[in-house]
């Protein structure tokens, strides 16, 4: 057994994985990593149909992809799109890896981004097509005629901890950007050197991450800067998550992107009708965050005087 980083000298960690002291990347122990990423039988195969329905309700707990096509939107939809436009503007090509249900791939082509998806089951597929009239191509990045030098971003949501070789598929997306492309990176995030018994002394969120049978390498902040460093692209910098309890989030390119003020992106949205309109979804959500931070200031300064 190896890290993606080449370290065979795996230390014990416990739930399926081992410790890369080498890079501080948990590896997945057993037979997990051998699975096709090429979906041939949408009924059995590991991210078939089933893997967006049955076992996300009843073996994870999680909503399906249906109930998920609307709620997304609104949560995790509109975050990784305020993540996107710092460093992108409309009309940049955009490449969504693991699409799912398609409604990012949609949100971006309502901002004016020619936007395309990725996802591995026909079923899903045709499902992303269907709801959101996303044009989606089947199959992993290896198997796509994509043209290099064509992609001014790759985003890859929940998706590096599940490649079985993240450094092959990796430099595979950074032979497909133009000179200043980037990649826009969410994934869990293995707090550095910590044993599993400080994870499950500290309840660590983290814990919820650990699941050798999907979630093949997990990734600690200087693993991915490490990961990146090896594929000459060396510039990261990492972004506020969503979800920051267990994961990272962070933008990974050859040279440092360039930002852009909320005023550019602003002009950029207003080009198109339906950009005005996503501006408006962005306008929202930024009063729903100022009233939920001063919420949570409020219930601090609470409990503190209860205290």
């Amino acid at each position: 057994m190896r890290c993606w980083c080449g370290n065979s000298d795996l230390a014990s960690f416990g739930e399926g994985y081992r410790h890369c002291q080498a890079c501080e990347t948990l590896v997945a122990s057993g037979e997990a990593k051998a699975f096709n990423p090429r979906v041939s039988n949408d009924s059995k195969d590991l991210y078939g149909e089933n893997y967006w329905f049955d076992h996300q309700t009843a073996d994870l707990g999680c909503p399906d992809i249906i109930s998920r096509s609307r709620t997304d939107l609104a949560e995790r939809c509109i975050h990784w799109l305020r993540s996107l436009l710092q460093f992108k503007l409309p009309p940049a090509k955009v490449l969504e890896i693991g699409c799912a249900h398609g409604g990012f791939v949609a949100m971006l082509r309502q901002a004016g981004f020619d936007a395309t998806g990725l996802e591995l089951s026909p079923s899903i597929v045709r499902l992303a097509r269907e709801t959101f009239e996303a044009p989606v191509l089947t199959g992993p990045i290896e198997d796509q005629s994509i043209g290099p030098h064509s992609l001014d971003a790759v985003v890859m949501m929940d998706v590096l901890e599940h490649l079985p070789d993240p450094s092959d598929t990796l430099a595979r997306c950074l032979k497909l950007f133009t000179p200043d492309g980037i990649l826009l990176v969410q994934t869990p995030a293995y707090p550095e050197g910590m044993s599993l018994g400080q994870l499950h002394e500290e309840k660590h969120p983290f814990l919820q991450m650990l699941d050798p049978q999907e979630h093949l390498f997990l990734f600690s902040r200087s693993a991915a800067a490490e990961l990146f460093r090896r594929l000459e692209a060396s510039c990261i910098e990492f972004i506020p998550a969503i979800f920051d309890g267990y994961d990272m989030s962070f933008v990974v390119s050859r040279r440092p992107p360039r930002r852009h003020d909320p005023k550019a992106q602003s002009a950029a949205l207003s080009r198109s009708v339906n950009g005005r309109f996503i501006q408006a979804l962005l306008d929202l959500d930024e009063r729903r965050l100022n009233l939920l931070g001063k919420y949570r200031e409020l219930r601090k300064q609470s409990q503190v005087a209860a205290g």
